[in-house]
């Protein structure tokens, strides 16, 4: 099943810190190299591999969405919809593109898209060290609802957060330029 988002940019995004080509949109099979590439450089434990990528990038329920800089890929985020509930599987952004507002951005339009396919709310994990995520999850009105000892299998505790979503109509959730507005 082949989910075309209107959200996607028609034209790249001019006003974007990261550069003038930079497009946020759906992710396919012919970005499966550079999420790999990504993955490598985000992510010293649990990574995703090439053939949990393809998983997800093939899977009817799930969403990767890509920040296309129009030479490579800059970050990804990519959902899984678990009935009424989306799960934030991942959000990257590689190194040199950090604390530009591309985290935001993602997770908002993901929150979007979660919104258009008729999502109550929005859920992740996110580990106990990773002080930095849980600040933007936070500044994003996610909340702690639990604590998971030993989630990763590195050993490394996470919490779950979780934030719920206004019901909207489709045609609003779309047309509102969910991506075109840069964080």
């Amino acid at each position: 099943m082949g989910l075309d988002y209107p959200f996607a940019l028609s034209e790249r995004d001019k006003t974007d810190a990261r550069g003038p080509a930079a497009l946020l949109r759906l992710g396919d099979l012919r970005d499966l190299g550079d999420l790999v590439r990504i993955e490598v450089a985000c992510f010293r434990e649990g990574r995703f591999q090439r053939g949990q990528l393809r998983w997800i990038l093939r899977n009817p329920h799930a969403v990767v969405l890509v920040e296309d800089t129009g030479r490579s890929l800059s970050g990804v985020v990519m959902l899984l919809f678990e009935s009424r509930v989306c799960r934030v599987l991942s959000v990257a952004v590689v190194p040199s593109q950090r604390r530009h507002g591309l985290a935001t951005k993602m997770m908002r339009t993901a929150e979007r898209v979660a919104q258009a396919r008729g999502c109550s709310g929005i859920r992740l994990e996110v580990s106990t060290r990773n002080l930095a995520a849980i600040e933007l999850y936070r500044t994003l009105g996610y909340k702690v609802d639990g604590h998971l000892p030993a989630y990763y299998s590195w050993g490394d505790d996470a919490y779950s957060m979780s934030k719920p979503l206004e019901a909207v109509h489709t045609s609003s959730a779309v047309s509102s330029g969910a991506a075109a507005s840069p964080s």
